[in-house]
Formats: structure tokens, sequence, C-alpha cells
């Protein structure tokens, strides 16, 4: 079913390419010849002079829905789109399209079938071989030799972000940075339950396990009921990623070995990891529904104070760990360290550098002034107006200030919310203002910081190698579905050797040269 989709894809978009280069609707990149193609030709163009005349570009936009608008506006008449116009000298055309992102990159593909291709459009990070595959038929222009001359976009992503944006060492299109930074999970605990039972926070796995084992059996919540959890966890592995961290292996990533670049999923600490937490599973310390629990009800478990410690967003402290202090007034939580492992390894998943991609199609008649507004968003006292708000919507209607900090108004923060949608590009220095004008009492900065020192990352950043496109979906069912099994006992432990021989049979090897390649390029 995947090859015959990818084949489909290739035959639509490949017919969507010949009647593009037949249209007045510009020439693919890469293409010699008259003046009609200038606007392709990679010479920077700077910004235009007010007063001056010149009519703004025109660029057609494509990007995900879902947001609503106060009365009489709409996603192409709002302040941020204007003042996105005023700034740059640009004319956006924005549509937006479905908020889901499988509807959205269906419609997208419609798009380039029926030759009604925007000039930019954003996808998120999960759909990188699209990306790749129509870098491939020459549907997303080369960005080689235009992007280099903007300083601020430039610098606002990270070197290994842009190895994700590439096919055959060219880029095609812009990696769009996280929020948070390279933030992901902590590791929170109830101060409060501790100083009850007399407990230290954790160290290592040991004391860890002692914890989690005090949490449930000795009432720390003092209601007289036996309906606390010693050890939460739901069916995404990586959202409990520290008991693997703790072995030095997150589930799918890649980390690097004597020199080498491995997949943690077949490393012998992987098999390590698999049997403590089947221990875990026996002794029901671990929650034993996991393999059926999603995440709101994992979440939900912490807001109803039924755990004491959990692994949880760096934003964790506005949400369900929110709603636990609303809930039980006592309760403190606190970031921690992961817990260190028998070999002295501790972490969680490291994120990505990139949440989704902005992407320039090859037929965009005014890429350099797509650039050049991207550039603009990628200077932080710029962006900022997106967050803040500017002129008489900034200070006193999107934010106040308190005891000399930032704090937002969130009625009206939340009525403009479509605003952020706009924000095309994130400079890569942590908004510390943001974060606080999000709550002081949140300490959404110092959560963020404890995440990313512990964060153990994915060491490949590339494209996808031709095995992961073949084989990584077949691979990662197989890794799900032994992993659940070993831990809840379904197959012995042993089994793992079984799963590493089948894993890399069945492309896991393939993949591994290719990554190992492509590691010993970047050398």
């Amino acid at each position: 079913m995947r090859r015959s989709l990818i084949a489909w894809l290739v035959f639509v978009l490949s017919l969507t390419l010949l009647a593009a280069c037949g249209s007045n609707n510009g020439q693919p990149s890469g293409e010699s010849g008259s003046a009609a193609k200038e606007p392709n030709n990679g010479a920077a163009e700077a910004p235009p002079a007010e007063g001056t005349g010149e009519a703004p570009a025109v660029i057609k936009v494509f990007m995900p829905g879902g947001a609503t608008f106060p009365d009489g506006e709409d996603i192409n008449n709002n302040p941020w789109v204007q003042l996105l116009e005023s700034e740059n000298n640009v004319d956006l055309d924005i549509e937006y399209g479905p908020a889901a992102t499988d509807e959205y990159m269906n419609k997208l593909t419609l798009k380039f079938a029926s030759n009604e291709i925007p000039d930019l459009f954003v996808i998120a990070s999960a759909n990188q071989n699209w990306l790749m595959q129509n870098a491939a038929l020459g549907a997303l222009m080369e960005l080689d030799g235009k992007v280099e001359k903007y300083g601020n976009l430039m610098n606002a992503v990270y070197p290994d972000a842009w190895e994700a944006a590439k096919y055959e060492g060219k880029t095609y299109a812009v990696p769009v940075l996280n929020d948070g930074n390279k933030a992901t999970d902590n590791l929170y605990i109830r101060q409060d339950w501790l100083d009850k039972l007399g407990l230290e926070a954790p160290k290592t796995l040991e004391e860890y396990v002692q914890v989690a084992r005090s949490f449930r059996e000795n009432d720390p919540d003092g209601n007289g009921k036996d309906d606390t959890y010693g050890i939460i966890a739901y069916e995404n592995m990586l959202g409990w990623s520290h008991l693997f961290g703790a072995f030095g292996v997150i589930p799918g990533y890649w980390i690097e070995k004597d020199g080498k670049l491995v997949m943690s999923d077949v490393q012998p600490e992987m098999k390590e990891a698999l049997a403590f937490i089947n221990s875990l599973y026996k002794e029901k310390l671990l929650d034993n529904e996991w393999p059926i629990t999603d995440v709101a009800a994992y979440n939900e478990k912490v807001a109803n104070n039924q755990v004491g410690m959990y692994e949880g967003s760096w934003a964790a402290p506005r949400n369900e760990i929110n709603t636990s202090k609303q809930n039980d007034p006592g309760a403190v939580w606190t970031a921690i360290a992961p817990p260190t492992g028998p070999g002295g390894k501790q972490g969680v998943f490291g994120g990505p550098e990139y949440k989704s991609f902005a992407v320039v199609s090859s037929t965009a008649a005014n890429p350099d002034a797509i650039l050049r507004m991207l550039d603009w968003l990628a200077v932080s006292d710029n962006i900022d107006k997106f967050v803040f708000g500017f002129d008489k919507l900034g200070e006193g209607f999107m934010y106040d200030r308190v005891d000399g900090k930032y704090a937002l108004n969130f009625e009206n923060h939340n009525k403009y919310g479509y605003r952020q949608q706009l924000m095309f590009m994130q400079p890569k220095e942590l908004n510390e203002k943001k974060m606080e004008a999000l709550g002081a009492d949140f300490n959404l900065v110092g959560t963020i910081n404890n995440s990313v020192k512990y964060g153990i990352p994915n060491r490949y950043v590339g494209a996808p190698t031709p095995s992961m496109v073949e084989n990584l979906s077949g691979l990662e069912k197989l890794r799900a579905e032994t992993f659940t099994k070993i831990i809840v006992g379904e197959l012995p432990v042993d089994a793992f050797d079984d799963f590493v021989a089948e894993y890399n049979a069945n492309g896991g090897e393939a993949m591994a040269a290719e990554v190992q390649e492509w590691y010993a390029g970047k050398s």
C-alpha cells in the first residue's frame, strides 16, 4: 500500500510539473533563460524603501487552519498580517487548510496535482518524507545560493536542523524551530509527599524504585485509600523515556557508541532496560494498564493527585500540574534529574531541533521576497510583536507588567491566538520573556533548561534514507509489539535476541549502514 501511494504521488506530481512548465505560473528552479525567470535567479533583494511606490510582491500561502477570529477579522484581514505586509512590502494571499495533519497534507498534494501550487507552505516535521519526494521531483525550490544572503534567517536555525531539509546535499526548506528550544520532558515529583514520608528525591534507579514503592503503599495523600500509583506510563514509550534513559537508550533513537551511530532499539542496553521495566510491571509498581492508557488519561491521574512522580512535558506546570494544585492546594511539585542507572547513565528523550518546515515551491515568482519576510521574522524584536502585540495591541492590551515582569492578558492572548500561527520562523534563542509572561510562578524557563540539560538527542538528523523510506514503518511496528509483549510478560526477555535478528534482516542493517555513511561524511 505504501509503495502504491508513493508511485501514485510520483505520477501525479510529474504531470503537475509538466503542466507548470508550460504555464504562466513561473519556471522550476534551475532553468536558465529569459528575463521572465529573473525572480528565481538567486539575487538578493534589498527591502524596498518606503514611498518608492514599488508594488508589493504577491505571495500565495497555504497553511494549516483551525484558529478562530474576532468579529471582522480573518486570516487575510487582521493586524498581524497587515504588519507582515507593511514591513516587508508583500501582499499575502493566505489560504487556510484543514487543521488535521493528514487532511492538510492530502489537500496540499491535490493542490500540486491540480496546478494550484502555493508559493509558500508549511508542513509538519513528521512529513519529512513528503518533502524529500517532492524535492526529487523538482517541485520545491532549491534554496542554496539564496538563503545564505539572509543572515538573521541563517542564524535562527541550528546547523544540524538544516540537514533535515536537504535532499542529495541541497536545501529545499527552512526548518522552523520549537517554541521551547530543544526541551521535551522532565521527571516531576511531589515534594510534599516526600516530606510526609520522610524521603529524599531519588538520584539512582534503586532509590527511584524505593520512592515509587512508598508512594504506592504508604498512603501519601492521607485519604486512607489504596488509590495512589507508583509509576505511571501510557501507550507511547517516549512518554516515560527516563526508564530507558537510565540505560543510555531511547526507543527509536540513534545514539553514538564506540565512534559510530547505532540504533538504540537493538542494543544490549535496551534488553537490560526492558528486563528492568518488566520487573516493575511484575511487582505492579508500573501501572499495569499502560498499554491501553492514552496521554489524556495519564495526565488526568496527575491532575487528580493519584501519582507523586511522573514524566511530563516542560509545559506541565501550566497544565496537569496546575490542575493538581487547584485540586490540592498543598501539592508541591518540582522537576528533578532523571535517575541514574547501573552504568551511571541518565536522561529523557531529547527534543528535535525543528517542529516544521517553511517550504517554497519551485514555481514561486518571488522567492526572495519570501526569504526576506522569513528573515524579518527571525529577529527576536519582530517575533515579539506576535507574542506581546504592538502599538495599541501591546502593553495594556496583550500584556501588562506585574512587579516588573511580563504577564499576558490571557483573555486577549486567547482571543487573538491566531497571530501565533503567523510566526513562520522562530529564533533559536529561548524567548524567556514569553515563558515568564505565561505565568512567572510556573518557572517554565527552569523546566525548559532542566529538560534540555538531561535530553538524550537523536543523533541522526538527516533526511530519511532509502532503507528508512522502505522499511522504517514496519520496523517501528515490530518494535512496539515486541517491547510491549516483553514488558507485560507475554514474551520472555530473551525474545529480544530474536527481535534484533528480525529487525536487522528486515532493513535495520541496511539503515545502519546508510546512517553510518552519513555520519562518517559529517566527521
